[in-house]
């Protein structure tokens, strides 16, 4: 007990610190040599993987962030079915002693950054795989969970619609986008249906001849052109994907109090989520062609478009674990009540015990189950730490060619903080998928 105590005794989210530097300072390699050497416990092993994964990732290694997120998948569907001493120990001890099999909408987002790492090496197949794997999920929470808990995700069908949509499965993309659109309308992190998301359910239900609910929608959206199937067909399209700073943090808040009737300390330890610092509201784009077309000025601006909110991580992870803080709550107190019990007990024992050695044996025990108590009782602080803040996405529909894409992200003022040039070939029909992970530097006076 007292080893398990020992090893309990600091949060995960403490071991962030030293890889957080790194990343404000765009030094992916040496955060993931970081990572590595700091190594994992077993039970952590999939957090590990996990942010393995998404620091690849960063770093452009997309053949090597599916490794370790398929990796991380594995291990995940091997722990589901929770062992008996596992359960024991979480509440006995904590719930940080369980191994970690990852939160629901962080199994999705599994999915959804294979599929964006497939995509960015021009693997549509493979990338259309793992939304469906994203479905599957989806379609298990929704039939487990119930209220507020995550069971649906706005931006995981909207991938899946743009990638049905390349692959010309059009049944396949309108449904996505329908469902997209009601999960959209449905969250609380969003102001409002994206407005490309708009343009996609007016083209397919043009394309599908479906005149009342194309109706339906150019009323709701009050918009009156948009780019058609036909037109898309002879243009490529560049999908700029901006992971937008680092997702919350989890902490621990603890109360140690006297109970007044026993006189004995009792500890309740729960998880918060802190927000991390996010300097960038958006990204706006601009691309001009390397090689302009006839008549035209060399280097002048073709096309630009502006990012737009797809998925409030920040905001998903705050209301998964405000859904889940009655249970946290109930096992924490449960445990404060069974272990004041066995102090208890042991303090009973030796006080009806003529035997001195007896009585001394049961003292150490209350005091050791005390002691513990307080050294063990610590929240599961756990989450995948790597992910962004936020995922905000822009779509600009190009002639075939080469180009200079401009990316400016802009602060809080409108002001731009900072800018990115690619070069990019765009095919006809065809999308080029670009990301980018901005982190802002953190308050150090702030960090914890």
């Amino acid at each position: 007990m007292l080893t398990l105590a020992v090893s309990g005794c600091a949060t995960y989210s403490s071991s962030f610190s030293a890889i957080e530097p790194k990343l404000e300072a765009q030094q992916y390699d040496q955060a993931l040599q970081t990572l590595e050497k700091q190594g994992y416990v077993p039970r952590d092993e999939v957090l590990y993987l996990l942010n393995q994964g998404m620091l690849r990732n960063m770093n452009g290694d997309f053949e090597g962030s599916n490794r370790s997120l398929e990796t991380a998948k594995a291990r995940m569907d091997a722990l589901a079915a929770t062992s008996v001493s596992e359960t024991t120990l979480t509440f006995v001890i904590n719930d940080a002693t369980q191994s970690y099999v990852g939160e629901e909408y962080e199994q999705v987002l599994l999915h959804l950054y294979k599929a964006l790492n497939y995509l960015e090496l021009h693997q549509l197949d493979e990338a259309r795989v793992e939304v469906l794997q994203v479905q599957v999920r989806l379609r298990e929470f929704s039939g487990k969970f119930s209220g507020a808990q995550y069971t649906d995700d706005a931006f995981a069908h909207y991938l899946s619609g743009m990638i049905y949509e390349e692959t010309e499965e059009w049944s396949d993309a309108l449904i996505a986008y329908r469902d997209a659109y009601m999960a959209y309308r449905k969250s609380a992190a969003t102001d409002m249906v994206p407005r490309m998301l708009q343009d996609d359910l007016l083209r397919l239900t043009q394309r599908q001849g479906l005149t009342a609910e194309l109706e339906q929608y150019k009323k709701e959206f009050g918009i009156t052109h948009w780019s058609t199937v036909a037109e898309r067909r002879e243009q490529g399209e560049l999908v700029f994907i901006l992971q937008n700073g680092l997702a919350p943090i989890k902490r621990e808040r603890s109360v140690t109090v006297v109970d007044p009737g026993t006189k004995h300390v009792v500890r309740i330890s729960l998880p918060y989520y802190e927000s991390r610092p996010v300097t960038a509201t958006g990204a706006q784009l601009s691309a001009r062609p390397l090689a302009p077309p006839a008549n035209a000025e060399a280097g002048r601006t073709l096309s630009s478009a502006s990012t737009e909110l797809m998925e409030d991580i920040d905001a998903i992870a705050r209301k998964n674990l405000d859904a889940k803080l009655p249970g946290i709550k109930l096992r924490a107190v449960a445990r404060a009540v069974t272990k004041l019990a066995v102090s208890q007990a042991a303090q009973r024992a030796a006080r009806n015990t003529n035997d001195r050695n007896e009585a001394m044996a049961a003292l150490i025990l209350s005091f050791g189950v005390e002691a513990t108590t307080i050294l063990t009782e610590r929240a599961d602080t756990r989450s995948w730490l790597t992910l962004p803040h936020d995922i905000q996405l822009a779509r600009l529909p190009l002639p075939p060619g080469r180009y200079v894409v401009r990316v400016d992200f802009s602060g809080y003022g409108g002001q731009v903080i900072g800018m990115r040039e690619y070069p990019v070939t765009i095919e006809r029909g065809r999308k080029q998928y670009l990301s980018y992970h901005y982190i802002a530097a953190s308050n150090p006076a702030a960090r914890r």
